[in-house]
């Protein structure tokens, strides 16, 4: 049995982004309208399971090994022994909170796929979304060990 090229199938997530992205640019940094925005200069937060749903139909793979080849390549963050990405947040935007399922991509990786497949020059600003303050202490328990959303991604 061969194994999983995960790093393919990572690149195949980012060719399919950015070509959606090219058409249809509202998909990321949008409150309210897109699968992820960009929380800080390190990180998107993307509104699960829709974010994989999506990226796994642009790649023809499934939500799964989507979402494996994501968490292997640590573009997906995740703790152990779990490694499960996905976090009720508040979400924030238009003075209003919302309930989310979320999970925190690397922004490395999407505006890489950007850059090379959805014909930006430069990475997406940060967006209007922000994480309520009050999940502030649980996202930095998943954070654990690693460089976590800075203060600029909390309302």
């Amino acid at each position: 049995m061969p194994l999983t090229d995960y790093q393919e199938i990572a690149t195949k997530l980012q060719k399919g982004l950015g070509d959606a992205f090219r058409e249809e640019p509202w998909l990321l940094n949008l409150p309210g309208k897109s699968i992820a925005c960009k929380i800080d200069q390190y990180y998107y937060v993307a509104l699960m399971p829709a974010f994989l749903d999506k990226l796994a139909e642009w790649a023809g793979v499934s939500r799964g090994l989507a979402a494996q080849a994501l968490v292997k390549t640590g573009n997906l963050i995740t703790k152990g022994p779990e490694r499960n990405p996905m976090l009720r947040l508040g979400l924030c935007w238009d003075g209003q909170v919302y309930d989310m399922k979320s999970a925190f991509v690397d922004a490395d990786f999407i505006d890489r796929a950007l850059r090379f497949y959805g014909g930006m020059e430069t990475p997406l600003n940060v967006s209007e979304l922000k994480i309520s303050s009050h999940f502030r202490d649980k996202v930095e328990t998943l954070f654990e060990n690693k460089t976590a959303p800075q203060g600029l991604a909390y309302e």
